[in-house]
């Protein structure tokens, strides 16, 4: 393994961007680990970074936290940058003004992967929980697997677990697949679950964002598997532009290949026969997001021939993720819900309407994305089971005024409440719910600002339930 990357031992490596949620640290311990000289920098102090640079504090590695320095970009042989890093960043303009070359994660893990087996998760939402779904089932049936990608887990952190015949069950974002768009990457299994409105604080329109998305499946061959969402508009209109053999996923019509929905069952049509492998009031998730996710996933399980009693155990017995419509805890009949990934506006009503018919106090709010809040106010408006709507109150949390502007043309004031943190938060939902309430953490937004990142939010609020009396 080492061999492999013996040409970088003696190169001046930058990476660009340490964080919190692997995106930077695995690389960074694999390269350290081999003996690679490097200079980490990121925007965030040392105190921010505390849990990364505890990791890899046996390490000889130089640091420079808080600001990024022009000779660092200058100075250097290669660039590692973080995914969530920006293209059009300041200092990834000087080193590509000074020809040095910039590299993600992903374009070094690539070049000594031994696994020929890859099954590449894409799209806006439902990819961790497809991932997740996909492993379950495989390990289910004894196929030697392993997660990893865009979910937190690094994927150097498996690299030691692959051969050429271990399935690497991938989730990548699109800043990943933009990242690696020069290595032409190539995946004998691609699932893209849906195309909706995201990060358009990072690209120029909605178009651009979705161009990156189908990256997932730009490279891919006749030969290999592409399943695909035949119910979201943007994924189903390049339905003739397709190039690899094609299986569709659907909760409203019948599809010629792949997994669907007919009245209370879930159907696989292989184009000759039909299976029925579970029926809906089986499942322990709920919501048509979850069936879509659930239906994707089986798709894949199909193609790959895994036996029919296998795939319905799995996703009968399957209870979702953490932080995915979680729910941690009831207290005094009143249950809590960890929706924190929810990050769009369409995320947060998905899990609105995956809820059950009971009054609902919902924690929302956030960094805007440049998305649009309308829809949600009016949706949120018409729903009588919201009792309050509970806003975060934060220097730089525009989606909180964006939604708060739209709301309140839309709904009685009385129903919404600032507040300062996620304990005010969480105590303010509690103070106001009765016996049968739920209490839903669904931020519609990006966390940074107030939180490290949506996973620290969903911890606080964990904790913040766990504390209630």
């Amino acid at each position: 393994m080492i061999k492999n990357i013996k040409n970088l031992i003696n190169k001046k490596i930058t990476i660009m961007g340490l964080g919190l949620n692997q995106g930077g640290l695995g690389v960074t311990q694999f390269l350290a680990k081999a003996g690679v000289k490097l200079l980490v920098t990121d925007l965030k102090t040392k105190d921010e970074l505390k849990p990364s640079l505890e990791k890899l504090k046996k390490f000889n590695i130089e640091y420079i936290l808080g600001k990024h320095r022009e000779e660092d970009f200058i100075h250097a042989d290669l660039i590692i940058k973080n995914p969530a890093i920006p293209n059009n960043s300041k200092f990834l303009q000087i080193a590509r003004k000074h020809g040095i070359p910039i590299k993600t994660d992903l374009d070094i893990f690539f070049n000594i992967c031994t696994s020929q087996r890859i099954i590449a998760i894409a799209g806006t939402k439902g990819k961790s929980t497809v991932s997740h779904l996909i492993y379950k089932i495989f390990q289910k049936a004894g196929i030697k697997s392993v997660l990893a990608g865009n979910m937190g887990i690094s994927v150097f952190n498996v690299l030691d677990k692959l051969t050429p015949s271990t399935y690497l069950i991938l989730e990548i974002s699109s800043w990943q697949l933009e990242g690696i768009k020069d290595y032409k990457f190539r995946t004998n299994t691609a699932v893209l679950t849906n195309i909706l409105p995201d990060h358009l604080d990072r690209y120029d329109n909605f178009e651009s964002y979705a161009k990156a998305e189908k990256l997932i499946f730009k490279y891919q061959k006749s030969s290999d598997n592409l399943i695909i969402n035949f119910d979201n508009k943007e994924t189903h209109k390049e339905s003739q532009k397709i190039i690899p053999r094609t299986y569709w996923f659907s909760t409203q019509k019948k599809v010629c290949m792949g997994c669907c929905l007919r009245q209370n069952e879930l159907i696989f049509y292989s184009g000759k026969n039909e299976i029925s492998f579970a029926k809906i009031s089986d499942l322990l998730l709920s919501g048509r997001h979850n069936l879509e996710n659930i239906l994707a996933a089986s798709t894949v399980a199909f193609i790959h021939q895994i036996p029919t009693e296998i795939i319905s155990q799995v996703i009968i017995g399957f209870s979702g993720i953490p932080y995915r419509l979680e729910l941690v805890r009831e207290n005094k009949g009143i249950k809590f819900y960890n929706d924190t990934c929810a990050t769009t506006p369409d995320a947060t009503l998905a899990a609105l309407q995956s809820l059950p018919q009971a009054p609902i106090l919902l924690i929302t709010g956030g960094k805007n994305k440049k998305l649009d809040y309308k829809k949600m106010a009016i949706a949120i408006s018409k729903d009588r089971r919201i009792k309050k709507i509970i806003l975060f109150q934060h220097a730089g949390y525009d989606a909180t005024s964006a939604l708060f502007f739209h709301l309140k043309n839309q709904c009685s004031i009385e129903k919404i409440i600032f507040v300062k943190n996620m304990l005010e938060a969480t105590k303010t939902a509690y103070r106001h719910a009765e016996v049968g309430d739920f209490i839903l953490l669904s931020p519609a937004a990006a966390s940074f600002g107030m939180f490290k990142n949506e996973f620290d939010r969903g911890n606080q609020f964990n904790e913040a339930v766990s504390n209630l009396p």
